[in-house]
């Protein structure tokens, strides 16, 4: 069985001056066959939430993966919960100790999600943090 996993990320592959390193995390987690992509977050960091955002659903439709949610998330600190925190806490949820979380940008969708679900954090399998 395929390991359940969310990328929470703020990729900026594609975006000129911007660091790749979020791409090529998404890059490896789509090729690798033991993994089940169930979603993607985004959250601002490397550039703002738009260029994000963008830069992913740009990256999923190149790879013909649009089967893949991508959820937009904080576009700033201390924002209140986004879409992308309310799937996390659902999907969470729905698959209770089977889901990790890569989170390899700010960590504001993660918080939120608690604030959704407090119960988000223990229905986790396993959070890797960057």
């Amino acid at each position: 069985m395929a390991h359940r996993v969310i990328c929470d990320c703020d990729n900026t592959l594609g975006v000129t001056g911007r660091p790749i390193d979020d791409g090529q995390t998404l890059l490896y987690l789509l090729g690798s066959r033991d993994i089940d992509l169930v979603g993607i977050t985004t959250t601002f960091g490397n550039g703002s939430i738009n260029q994000v955002h963008e830069a992913t659903a740009w990256l999923l439709h190149e790879l013909d993966r649009d089967d893949i949610p991508l959820v937009r998330g904080e576009g700033q600190r201390h924002q209140p919960p986004t879409d992308a925190s309310a799937f996390l806490a659902r999907i969470a949820a729905q698959y209770p100790g089977e889901v990790s979380v890569l989170a390899i940008g700010p960590l504001g969708n993660l918080r939120t999600a608690a604030q959704i679900d407090p119960q988000f954090f223990h229905n986790l399998k396993q959070i890797a943090i960057m």
